[in-house]
């Protein structure tokens, strides 16, 4: 009986034992944690840490989580806690500078009036009440920055967001980014060439973020002939009808120094009122005289063209949506795109429209030095804007585009010792008098210039890198492309942010199924030149059939019927017409079956290779225990 109860208290001294064990264990290594997940996404980055340790006063951070009101919605409750887990690591990470404090702001309270006035926005919830789930950081000088929502859908951008906040707080003095430009950047107005009634337009989201982090300011080139001297970065986008005042501007700007990120482009889409295209239309990037003094050109009328990299768009022609591949319209992989620069280092998709291309100015005595951020496939060709035509036909492009051998280079820097554009001297004012003093102006940089070149403009365009959706009645924005990111990245570099730059290049857009993709454009390219060949010819023979039928004899009786030649004539067209038909449906038949074929191989691969991989193994070990 004393060895069954000696027994029995040794089994309970040892779950004891065991219990005591788990809980110091627990709470020892409660901060301890295993980052597993590719690219280490729930450990901050050496850029977070920097920024965390950056602020000189104290930064205070409030975090609002309606913890009760989440009850019963797991999705929340578990994104709730990924914030707060990340908020914590900026806090340890901050060596005491941050300040992290958590509220519960329930229904009535005056915690949440403290969020509402804040600038949180509460999700409605069907019981009428709001959640809040949103931070606001404020520094010892009562600067505010807030997240109005953290969005489950925006979780890869987390961390910038985060370090966004808690850096515009650390430097309360932003740098200033100027820009000249004829587009409507930060919104406004326009008549709709339909209705003829004005419309807003909103703000492009590319200046919106840029505002995020520093102070905006727009330059009046009707005006100027200096940049302020507090202009810590330049932005030029789409730069038409400057004046030689404002020339002069960019000009001296760039020889003393001054960073310059410079958009043009042969044939800028954005810059439109609304109206279809027509050929006559004047949407040309004007900076030749600056380009040409510095030995670069970006050619006018001159298209990039590259049918592997095309993007697919919807062309409605036929009566019925279908996505065809747009040669002037490219989405950059990594793989063109220079990764030894931290402008494009870690960007992964980049889209662009109607780009065009940068190259050296034959003969020029002593041109710039191009170092290519973005370039093309060594299989672009050069599509002339006149090749687009009056009627927008994306299909017909593709099926007449040729491959080429060179590689075209769509973004660059450019360095080296820079000449001035105005070699004789500053230009005169209406009253003949010189612009500026000719003994300060420059003739040549004293050093490398600071500039980036764009071959387009309409990567800035909202269309072409994000997608609006609408979240508890907030614009929420779900990123397509990392042209945003980007550009935001050339920014920060000019302004010294290399710190944000790492995190901004950290996040993550599509991860596409590239094998997929390339199996689907060649796919593409075998068959849909030959479709657009067949629907030509279809065309051509159903318009010669209603010549045909249209034709009539000299009286009135006559003509109501056709002779037996015409009619011999309409059976063979109508015959050939038919014969068409079903080589087109071959064709569009082939297209699918190899992407569908492509999608069934990879379901069985799915599907069979585990469960075939553990069966070979089992087998492998089995024979070697045997030959043992």
């Amino acid at each position: 009986m004393q060895r069954k109860f000696g027994l029995l208290l040794a089994v309970l001294l040892t779950i004891a034992a065991l219990l005591a064990a788990n809980v110091v264990v627990g709470r020892a290594t409660r901060a301890a944690k295993l980052d597993l997940t590719q690219g280490r996404q729930f450990t901050l980055t050496s850029g977070s840490r920097n920024i965390a340790q950056s602020p000189q006063e104290p930064i205070k951070l409030t975090f609002y989580y309606s913890q009760k009101l989440a009850q019963g919605l797991p999705d929340v409750q578990t994104y709730a806690k990924r914030v707060q887990e990340m908020l914590e690591q900026y806090r340890d990470a901050s060596s005491g500078k941050i300040e992290l404090d958590i509220v519960d702001p329930e229904p009535d309270s005056d915690a949440e009036d403290r969020a509402v006035e804040g600038g949180l926005r509460g999700i409605p919830l069907p019981t009428g009440e709001n959640l809040f789930l949103g931070l606001v950081g404020t520094n010892t000088i009562d600067s505010r920055e807030v997240i109005p929502i953290f969005d489950p859908t925006k979780d890869r951008f987390l961390e910038y967001d985060i370090s966004r906040l808690i850096s515009a707080l650390a430097t309360p003095k932003k740098p200033v980014v100027a820009y000249i430009s004829p587009l409507q950047l930060e919104g406004g107005a326009r008549t709709n060439f339909r209705t003829r009634q004005p419309e807003p337009v909103r703000q492009w989201q590319v200046l919106d973020e840029i505002k995020q982090l520093y102070t905006v300011r727009k330059l009046d080139p009707a005006t100027i002939v200096e940049i302020p001297s507090d202009v810590n970065v330049l932005m030029v986008v789409h730069p038409k009808g400057l004046n030689d005042g404002a020339l002069l501007a960019i000009d001296q700007f760039v020889l003393k120094g001054g960073r310059l990120l410079l958009f043009v482009d042969p044939l800028c889409e954005a810059d439109s009122d609304g109206t279809p295209w027509q050929q006559n239309d004047s949407r040309v990037s004007e900076l030749t005289r600056i380009l040409t003094a510095w030995g670069v050109e970006v050619p006018q009328g001159l298209l990039a063209g590259d049918q592997d990299l095309a993007l697919r768009v919807i062309d409605n022609q036929r009566g019925q949506q279908e996505q065809v591949p747009y040669v002037v319209w490219l989405g950059l992989r990594a793989a063109q795109m220079n990764r030894e620069d931290p402008v494009t280092s870690q960007a992964q998709t980049i889209n662009l429209g109607t780009s065009g291309f940068i190259q050296k100015i034959d003969g020029a005595p002593a041109p710039l030095e191009i170092v290519p951020l973005l370039s093309t496939t060594d299989k672009a060709n050069v599509v002339s804007v006149s090749q687009l035509g009056d009627q927008w036909n994306p299909r017909k492009l593709f099926s007449e585009f040729v491959p080429g051998t060179d590689k075209k280079t769509l973004a660059a820097r450019l360095t080296g010792t820079a000449k001035t554009a105005f070699p004789d001297g500053p230009p005169s004012n209406a009253d003949g008098k010189p612009m500026i003093d000719a003994a300060a102006m420059l003739k040549q940089s004293a050093g490398p210039v600071n500039v980036m070149l764009f071959a387009d403009v309409d990567l800035l365009r909202d269309e072409m890198w994000i997608q609006v959706q609408n979240f508890a009645g907030m614009r929420m924005v779900n990123r397509l492309a990392n042209n945003g990111d980007m550009v935001l990245a050339a920014v920060d570099n000019f302004a010294g942010s290399d710190d944000l730059i790492q995190i901004r290049a950290r996040q993550t857009t599509s991860r596409p199924f590239t094998k997929v993709e390339e199996i689907r454009r060649l796919a593409e390219q075998k068959y849909q030149k030959e479709e657009v060949r067949l629907a030509t010819e279809l065309q051509e023979t159903q318009q010669r059939i209603a010549e045909l039928q249209g034709q009539r004899g000299d009286d009135k009786t006559a003509g109501l019927v056709l002779t037996p030649e015409q009619q011999a004539e309409v059976k063979k067209f109508q015959q050939q017409a038919f014969d068409t038909r079903k080589k087109l449906r071959e064709v569009r038949f082939n297209l699918k079956k190899d992407i569908e074929d492509l999608g069934t191989t990879l379901k069985w691969i799915n599907i069979a290779a585990v469960p075939l991989g553990v069966i070979a193994a089992a087998i492998i070990i089995a024979l070697i225990r045997r030959f043992r």
